[in-house]
Protein backbone atom coordinates (compact mmCIF):
# COMPACT_ATOMS: atom_id res chain seq x y z
CA UNK A 1 0.00 0.00 0.00
CA UNK A 2 3.10 2.07 0.20
CA UNK A 3 4.50 1.77 -3.11
CA UNK A 4 0.56 2.69 -4.20
CA UNK A 5 0.74 5.92 -2.26
CA UNK A 6 4.01 6.83 -4.12
CA UNK A 7 2.97 5.79 -7.53
CA UNK A 8 -0.07 8.12 -6.88
CA UNK A 9 1.92 10.85 -5.39
CA UNK A 10 3.70 10.52 -8.41
CA UNK A 11 1.33 10.48 -11.05
CA UNK A 12 -0.88 13.02 -9.80
CA UNK A 13 2.29 15.44 -9.61
CA UNK A 14 3.24 14.72 -13.22
CA UNK A 15 0.00 14.22 -14.29
CA UNK A 16 -1.64 17.72 -13.47
CA UNK A 17 0.73 20.01 -15.32
CA UNK A 18 -0.24 18.09 -18.86
CA UNK A 19 -4.14 18.27 -17.62
CA UNK A 20 -3.74 22.00 -16.79
CA UNK A 21 -1.65 22.95 -20.23
CA UNK A 22 -4.30 21.15 -22.27
CA UNK A 23 -7.04 23.35 -20.20
CA UNK A 24 -5.28 26.83 -20.71
CA UNK A 25 -4.80 25.40 -24.10
CA UNK A 26 -8.30 25.08 -24.66
CA UNK A 27 -9.96 27.90 -23.20
CA UNK A 28 -11.01 26.35 -20.22
CA UNK A 29 -10.59 28.67 -17.80
CA UNK A 30 -12.32 29.94 -14.25
CA UNK A 31 -12.11 33.58 -15.18
CA UNK A 32 -12.38 36.27 -12.20
CA UNK A 33 -16.25 37.47 -10.96
CA UNK A 34 -17.58 39.48 -8.65
CA UNK A 35 -18.21 36.61 -6.70
CA UNK A 36 -14.26 35.16 -6.87
CA UNK A 37 -11.59 35.84 -5.05
CA UNK A 38 -8.88 35.40 -7.49
CA UNK A 39 -7.78 38.06 -10.65
CA UNK A 40 -5.85 35.89 -12.69
CA UNK A 41 -7.85 32.96 -14.93
CA UNK A 42 -7.17 29.80 -13.63
CA UNK A 43 -7.90 26.22 -14.67
CA UNK A 44 -10.19 23.88 -12.19
CA UNK A 45 -8.61 20.74 -13.23
CA UNK A 46 -7.00 19.54 -9.97
CA UNK A 47 -9.75 17.42 -8.69
CA UNK A 48 -9.95 16.28 -12.31
CA UNK A 49 -6.78 15.03 -11.88
CA UNK A 50 -6.53 13.54 -8.33
CA UNK A 51 -10.10 12.12 -8.09
CA UNK A 52 -9.22 9.00 -11.17
CA UNK A 53 -6.17 8.30 -9.46
CA UNK A 54 -6.27 8.28 -5.87
CA UNK A 55 -9.90 5.76 -7.07
CA UNK A 56 -8.06 3.60 -9.05
CA UNK A 57 -4.91 2.92 -6.66
CA UNK A 58 -7.53 1.98 -4.04
CA UNK A 59 -9.65 0.03 -6.50
CA UNK A 60 -6.70 -1.89 -7.35
CA UNK A 61 -5.30 -2.69 -3.90
CA UNK A 62 -9.18 -3.85 -2.59
CA UNK A 63 -9.78 -5.87 -5.65
CA UNK A 64 -6.18 -7.57 -5.68
CA UNK A 65 -6.65 -7.72 -1.39
CA UNK A 66 -7.20 -11.43 0.05
CA UNK A 67 -8.87 -9.69 3.12
CA UNK A 68 -10.90 -7.12 1.06
CA UNK A 69 -11.95 -9.56 -1.70
CA UNK A 70 -14.89 -11.03 -0.20
CA UNK A 71 -16.50 -7.83 -0.19
CA UNK A 72 -16.55 -5.92 -3.47
CA UNK A 73 -19.82 -4.75 -2.86
CA UNK A 74 -17.75 -1.33 -0.70
CA UNK A 75 -15.61 -0.47 -3.61
CA UNK A 76 -17.88 -1.29 -6.31
CA UNK A 77 -20.55 1.20 -5.30
CA UNK A 78 -18.18 3.80 -3.79
CA UNK A 79 -16.49 3.69 -7.42
CA UNK A 80 -20.42 4.57 -9.20
CA UNK A 81 -21.31 6.91 -6.65
CA UNK A 82 -17.95 8.96 -7.19
CA UNK A 83 -18.37 8.99 -10.85
CA UNK A 84 -21.63 10.23 -10.78
CA UNK A 85 -20.42 13.61 -8.42
CA UNK A 86 -17.05 13.28 -10.47
CA UNK A 87 -19.05 13.66 -13.85
CA UNK A 88 -21.37 16.33 -12.61
CA UNK A 89 -18.37 18.06 -10.79
CA UNK A 90 -16.45 18.41 -14.05
CA UNK A 91 -19.45 19.71 -16.44
CA UNK A 92 -20.02 21.79 -13.21
CA UNK A 93 -16.56 23.23 -13.68
CA UNK A 94 -17.21 24.31 -17.37
CA UNK A 95 -20.69 25.23 -17.30
CA UNK A 96 -21.92 26.27 -13.57
CA UNK A 97 -25.17 24.18 -13.32
CA UNK A 98 -28.07 24.83 -11.66
CA UNK A 99 -28.46 23.15 -8.00
CA UNK A 100 -31.64 21.98 -9.50
CA UNK A 101 -29.95 19.30 -11.53
CA UNK A 102 -26.95 18.41 -9.26
CA UNK A 103 -29.01 17.75 -6.20
CA UNK A 104 -30.73 14.93 -7.46
CA UNK A 105 -27.44 13.91 -8.59
CA UNK A 106 -26.32 14.14 -5.53
CA UNK A 107 -28.41 12.15 -3.64
CA UNK A 108 -28.49 9.65 -5.77
CA UNK A 109 -24.58 9.23 -5.46
CA UNK A 110 -25.56 9.26 -1.41
CA UNK A 111 -28.23 6.88 -1.79
CA UNK A 112 -25.61 4.17 -3.54
CA UNK A 113 -23.53 4.29 -0.88
CA UNK A 114 -25.83 4.25 2.24
CA UNK A 115 -27.28 1.21 0.58
CA UNK A 116 -24.09 -0.65 -0.17
CA UNK A 117 -22.25 0.26 2.90
CA UNK A 118 -25.42 -0.77 5.32
CA UNK A 119 -25.63 2.98 6.85
CA UNK A 120 -28.75 2.28 8.67
CA UNK A 121 -29.43 1.25 10.68
CA UNK A 122 -26.96 2.95 13.28
CA UNK A 123 -26.21 3.22 16.50
CA UNK A 124 -25.50 6.96 17.38
CA UNK A 125 -23.77 6.70 21.04
CA UNK A 126 -27.14 8.71 22.39
CA UNK A 127 -25.97 12.20 20.89
CA UNK A 128 -28.61 14.41 21.43
CA UNK A 129 -30.88 11.75 23.19
CA UNK A 130 -30.73 9.42 20.20
CA UNK A 131 -29.78 6.05 20.38
CA UNK A 132 -30.61 4.21 16.80
CA UNK A 133 -31.45 5.56 13.88
CA UNK A 134 -33.42 3.25 11.10
CA UNK A 135 -36.38 3.02 8.66
CA UNK A 136 -37.40 5.78 6.73
CA UNK A 137 -36.29 8.17 9.17
CA UNK A 138 -33.16 6.98 9.16
CA UNK A 139 -32.43 7.21 5.76
CA UNK A 140 -34.01 10.59 5.64
CA UNK A 141 -31.75 11.53 7.88
CA UNK A 142 -28.53 10.02 6.56
CA UNK A 143 -29.13 11.54 2.86
CA UNK A 144 -29.91 15.09 4.34
CA UNK A 145 -26.42 14.79 6.25
CA UNK A 146 -24.47 13.32 2.94
CA UNK A 147 -26.15 16.31 1.32
CA UNK A 148 -25.23 18.67 3.98
CA UNK A 149 -21.50 18.03 4.14
CA UNK A 150 -20.76 17.40 0.60
CA UNK A 151 -22.15 20.85 -0.10
CA UNK A 152 -20.64 22.18 3.05
CA UNK A 153 -17.05 20.67 2.09
CA UNK A 154 -17.70 21.92 -1.60
CA UNK A 155 -17.89 25.52 -0.11
CA UNK A 156 -14.90 25.34 1.41
CA UNK A 157 -13.27 25.07 -1.71
CA UNK A 158 -12.62 28.95 -2.26
CA UNK A 159 -9.16 29.98 -1.36
CA UNK A 160 -5.76 29.21 -2.28
CA UNK A 161 -5.00 25.44 -0.56
CA UNK A 162 -7.65 25.92 1.86
CA UNK A 163 -9.87 22.48 1.05
CA UNK A 164 -7.42 20.86 -0.13
CA UNK A 165 -5.04 21.51 3.02
CA UNK A 166 -8.21 20.95 5.29
CA UNK A 167 -8.59 17.32 3.91
CA UNK A 168 -5.28 16.57 3.95
CA UNK A 169 -5.49 17.02 7.34
CA UNK A 170 -8.68 15.71 8.40
CA UNK A 171 -7.88 12.51 6.18
CA UNK A 172 -4.50 11.93 8.01
CA UNK A 173 -5.82 11.88 11.23
CA UNK A 174 -9.08 9.75 10.12
CA UNK A 175 -6.31 7.42 8.36
CA UNK A 176 -5.03 6.68 11.56
CA UNK A 177 -7.53 6.81 13.46
CA UNK A 178 -8.84 3.75 11.49
CA UNK A 179 -6.24 1.97 10.83
CA UNK A 180 -6.57 1.56 14.93
CA UNK A 181 -10.11 0.93 14.69
CA UNK A 182 -9.04 -2.22 11.69
CA UNK A 183 -11.61 0.18 8.95
CA UNK A 184 -9.98 -2.33 6.42
CA UNK A 185 -11.95 -0.37 3.67
CA UNK A 186 -11.45 3.16 4.76
CA UNK A 187 -7.64 3.71 6.04
CA UNK A 188 -6.40 2.58 2.53
CA UNK A 189 -8.34 5.05 0.74
CA UNK A 190 -7.52 8.06 3.36
CA UNK A 191 -4.13 7.16 2.98
CA UNK A 192 -4.21 7.47 -1.25
CA UNK A 193 -6.36 10.60 -0.88
CA UNK A 194 -3.22 11.83 1.36
CA UNK A 195 -0.73 11.11 -0.89
CA UNK A 196 -2.63 12.80 -3.93
CA UNK A 197 -3.70 15.48 -2.20
CA UNK A 198 -0.21 16.17 -1.20
CA UNK A 199 0.70 16.16 -4.68
CA UNK A 200 -2.21 18.48 -5.67
CA UNK A 201 -1.03 21.30 -3.07
CA UNK A 202 2.06 21.78 -4.42
CA UNK A 203 0.04 23.36 -7.52
CA UNK A 204 -2.25 25.09 -5.47
CA UNK A 205 -1.08 25.87 -1.88
CA UNK A 206 0.56 29.23 -3.31
CA UNK A 207 0.28 32.96 -3.91
CA UNK A 208 -0.69 33.02 -7.37
CA UNK A 209 -2.57 28.72 -7.81
CA UNK A 210 -1.53 27.18 -10.91
CA UNK A 211 -5.10 25.42 -10.77
CA UNK A 212 -8.18 25.14 -8.62
CA UNK A 213 -9.40 21.89 -7.55
CA UNK A 214 -13.09 22.78 -9.02
CA UNK A 215 -16.07 20.55 -7.91
CA UNK A 216 -15.27 17.45 -9.97
CA UNK A 217 -12.61 17.48 -6.77
CA UNK A 218 -14.82 18.89 -3.75
CA UNK A 219 -18.00 17.17 -4.31
CA UNK A 220 -15.72 14.00 -4.15
CA UNK A 221 -13.99 15.09 -1.09
CA UNK A 222 -17.60 15.75 0.61
CA UNK A 223 -19.08 12.27 -0.52
CA UNK A 224 -15.76 10.28 1.11
CA UNK A 225 -16.16 12.94 4.11
CA UNK A 226 -19.83 11.74 4.55
CA UNK A 227 -18.87 7.95 4.08
CA UNK A 228 -15.94 8.12 7.07
CA UNK A 229 -17.75 9.73 9.24
CA UNK A 230 -20.95 7.55 9.18
CA UNK A 231 -18.76 4.58 9.03
CA UNK A 232 -16.47 5.49 12.05
CA UNK A 233 -19.63 6.51 14.19
CA UNK A 234 -21.07 2.79 13.02
CA UNK A 235 -17.70 1.01 13.94
CA UNK A 236 -17.33 3.21 17.13
CA UNK A 237 -20.37 5.05 18.99
CA UNK A 238 -18.35 5.82 21.57
CA UNK A 239 -14.90 7.27 22.27
CA UNK A 240 -12.97 7.51 25.37
CA UNK A 241 -10.95 10.96 25.60
CA UNK A 242 -8.11 11.79 28.45
CA UNK A 243 -7.38 14.83 29.35
CA UNK A 244 -4.40 14.63 31.97
CA UNK A 245 -6.19 12.54 34.92
CA UNK A 246 -10.06 13.13 33.41
CA UNK A 247 -11.55 10.70 30.97
CA UNK A 248 -14.52 11.15 29.21
CA UNK A 249 -16.94 8.69 27.42
CA UNK A 250 -18.79 10.58 24.87
CA UNK A 251 -20.67 10.09 21.12
CA UNK A 252 -18.14 9.48 18.53
CA UNK A 253 -20.08 11.85 17.29
CA UNK A 254 -18.77 14.95 18.68
CA UNK A 255 -15.30 13.74 17.76
CA UNK A 256 -16.23 14.71 13.90
CA UNK A 257 -17.98 17.81 14.76
CA UNK A 258 -14.48 18.94 16.02
CA UNK A 259 -12.73 17.65 12.69
CA UNK A 260 -15.20 19.29 10.86
CA UNK A 261 -15.41 22.77 12.71
CA UNK A 262 -14.85 24.73 9.64
CA UNK A 263 -17.36 23.32 7.28
CA UNK A 264 -20.05 22.91 9.60
CA UNK A 265 -19.67 26.63 11.14
CA UNK A 266 -19.05 28.25 7.43
CA UNK A 267 -21.95 26.27 6.04
CA UNK A 268 -24.78 26.98 9.08
CA UNK A 269 -24.21 30.72 9.11
CA UNK A 270 -23.93 31.29 5.08
CA UNK A 271 -27.43 29.39 4.71
CA UNK A 272 -29.05 31.12 7.96
CA UNK A 273 -27.93 34.80 6.48
CA UNK A 274 -29.28 33.93 2.93
CA UNK A 275 -32.57 32.59 4.57
CA UNK A 276 -33.21 35.58 6.66
CA UNK A 277 -32.32 37.81 3.80
CA UNK A 278 -35.03 35.58 1.56
CA UNK A 279 -32.42 34.31 -0.66
CA UNK A 280 -32.10 30.93 -2.21
CA UNK A 281 -29.25 28.80 -0.03
CA UNK A 282 -27.84 27.55 -2.68
CA UNK A 283 -26.87 31.15 -4.83
CA UNK A 284 -23.37 31.56 -4.37
CA UNK A 285 -21.56 34.64 -2.65
CA UNK A 286 -18.68 36.08 -1.54
CA UNK A 287 -19.86 35.63 2.71
CA UNK A 288 -18.18 32.72 3.64
CA UNK A 289 -16.06 33.03 6.35
CA UNK A 290 -12.98 32.99 4.29
CA UNK A 291 -14.12 35.86 2.68
CA UNK A 292 -13.83 37.77 5.75
CA UNK A 293 -10.72 36.34 6.98
CA UNK A 294 -9.47 37.66 3.40
CA UNK A 295 -10.07 40.99 3.93
CA UNK A 296 -9.37 41.33 7.00
CA UNK A 297 -5.64 40.04 5.21
CA UNK A 298 -5.81 42.14 2.87
CA UNK A 299 -6.67 39.19 0.40
CA UNK A 300 -3.90 36.89 1.39
CA UNK A 301 -4.79 33.18 0.42
CA UNK A 302 -2.17 32.00 2.90
CA UNK A 303 -2.44 33.31 5.64
CA UNK A 304 -6.53 32.72 5.31
CA UNK A 305 -6.02 29.28 4.47
CA UNK A 306 -3.32 28.97 6.71
CA UNK A 307 -5.17 30.61 9.85
CA UNK A 308 -8.22 28.05 9.24
CA UNK A 309 -5.66 24.88 8.30
CA UNK A 310 -3.42 26.03 11.85
CA UNK A 311 -6.78 25.85 13.40
CA UNK A 312 -7.72 22.60 12.37
CA UNK A 313 -4.22 20.99 12.84
CA UNK A 314 -4.31 21.92 16.29
CA UNK A 315 -7.91 20.24 16.63
CA UNK A 316 -6.59 17.25 15.52
CA UNK A 317 -3.30 17.16 17.77
CA UNK A 318 -5.58 17.30 20.76
CA UNK A 319 -7.31 14.51 20.05
CA UNK A 320 -4.14 12.50 19.05
CA UNK A 321 -3.18 13.18 22.30
CA UNK A 322 -6.35 12.36 24.15
CA UNK A 323 -7.65 9.42 22.26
Amino acid sequence: MITLGIVTFILVLGLTPVVRNYAIKKGRLDAPSARKVHTVPTPRIGGHVFVPIILSSWAIYGLTSPILQHQPKYILSLLVSVTILFVLGIVDDFQDLSHRIKLPFQFLASGIVIYYWDLVPMDMGGVFGIQTISGWSGWLLMLCFFQFTINALNYTDGVNGLLGGYALIVFGFLAIWGYALKAIYLYPLLYLFCCGLLAFLLFNFRKSAKTFMGDGGSTVIGLISSLMTARMIQLNPHVELSLGPIEYNLPAFFVFVLLFWYPLFDSLQVYFRRISRGKSPFVADRGHFHHYVMALTNKNHLATSGLIIGITALLVAGLLVSL
